[in-house]
């Protein structure tokens, strides 16, 4: 009688989900905070001056218009996408609380 060894079922890796194909290559690539939209204890000045240089970053990218079809994609998206800021208060992206 042959016996095989019970093999657990292939699981598939959760943040391999989340990689698109079509933005390989991207400038961002292991910067992503640099893109964000916001970060914690930031002042507005330095959020400026971090999204500018995102921005430029963005402009020189190879994969900018893929990128932006990308964020079109998404609900709501976060971030620099494309060279274009997504979720900023007051920016499309984001839901405000209605002014009273």
């Amino acid at each position: 009688m042959n016996r095989r060894a019970a093999r657990a079922p292939r699981i598939p890796d959760p943040i391999a989900a989340l990689i698109d194909d079509r933005l390989i290559g991207a400038r961002c690539a292991g910067k992503s905070p640099l893109f964000d939209a916001e970060l914690d204890d930031e002042t507005a000045e330095a959020r400026s001056a971090r999204l500018a240089w995102a921005r430029t970053e963005c402009t020189r990218c190879p994969v900018q218009g893929l990128c932006r079809t990308a964020a079109s994609e998404q609900e709501h998206p976060l971030g620099i996408w494309g060279g274009k800021v997504h979720g900023l208060p007051g920016r499309p992206g984001r839901k405000d609380t209605p002014a009273a």
